[in-house]
């Protein structure tokens, strides 16, 4: 009786498709969850930090610092900080940094003085750190930081710190968006506008208005659109999407205020009615006159003047 089997040449061919199915999936899965690891740990990372600064204003030791140096020693009863390099950041974190498409490259010892950690106006100086389950970060502290409402998990942070962080360690592919990822900073898309402050301000845009009623595809730009009957000529939603276009937004009232004594490096000679971000209903938002402070509020089918932040 003759018996059926597979011969070496059929498991030799069989074996070889396998190998190369396999060579054509496998980078995919590889790339797909190296992605997700990446996401994770941005998670991760965002949740601690913002827990340690939480438990920090608990604990009225928040605020109180003249320096980076002098927070990080009391972040790291917070935080589980490994090493601290004051002195020159690179010795906690990787050498540069690429942005999101790889044209554009930062040393990160230049990073030690840059305005883009907010320490041309917080007088502050940055420093590296490493935590004990290998991610750094370049962190920048501001003296003048006040929080009180410790029912806001993220605003303790961002009002305090200015910080851009490798949840990746010095390994590679240290690019924005991949593994480097950043907190209340901007360290690449420098402000070629006025810098007034924390903010990049533009001057005065010309814009147009747009359709945010219901099935349109402008909608995002106002949700609250769609109740308006005008919703077809938003002045407001238009001013939203050129800033959006252009890597910005509409600043807040508060940011606004800040603007106030600013009139002579804004080229403002005569007073402007100016779009906040702020909605006062569904049909109107609140707007500054600039430079003299008064504040109002105007339907979003008005066209007033707009300058964009960032």
């Amino acid at each position: 009786m003759m018996k059926k089997a597979f011969t070496l040449a059929e498991v030799l061919v069989t074996l070889g498709i396998i190998g190369v199915v396999a060579a054509l999936v496998m980078p995919g899965l590889v790339q797909d969850w190296r992605e997700k690891s990446y996401s994770t740990a941005k998670e991760v990372f965002n949740r601690r930090l913002e827990e340690a600064t939480r438990q920090m204003n608990i604990n009225e030791a928040l605020t109180g610092y003249s320096t980076t140096e002098a927070f990080v020693n009391e972040l790291k009863k917070y935080l589980k900080i490994l090493q601290v390099c004051p002195s020159d950041p690179s010795g906690c974190f990787a050498a540069a940094v690429t942005n999101s498409d790889g044209s554009e490259t930062v040393e990160t010892k230049d990073l030690k003085n840059s305005s883009d950690l907010n320490e041309g106006n917080w007088g502050t100086k940055a420093l590296g750190i490493g935590l004990i389950n290998g991610y750094t970060a370049i962190l920048s502290y501001n003296p003048s930081c006040s929080i009180d409402d410790i029912t806001s998990p993220g605003s303790q942070t961002t009002s305090c710190l200015s910080l851009v962080y490798d949840i990746n360690g010095k390994a590679k592919p240290n690019k924005l968006g991949k593994d480097v990822y950043t907190l209340n900073a901007n360290i690449f898309n420098r402000c070629s506008e006025t810098k007034i402050g924390n903010l990049c301000v533009s001057s005065v845009k010309s814009y147009s208005p747009i359709d945010t009623c219901d099935g349109s595809p402008d909608i995002s730009y106002d949700p609250l659109g769609s109740k308006n009957s005008y919703c077809a000529n938003n002045y407001w939603a238009g001013a939203k999407k050129h800033c959006a276009d252009i890597g910005m937004r509409l600043p807040t009232m508060s940011e606004l205020n800040s603007l106030v004594s600013s009139a002579s490096q804004l080229g403002m000679s005569h007073t402007l009615s100016h779009w906040s971000s702020e909605e006062y209903d569904a049909n109107s938002v609140r707007f500054m006159n600039l430079p003299n402070g008064d504040k109002s509020y105007t339907a979003k089918i008005n066209s007033i003047f707009m300058r964009c932040v960032k």
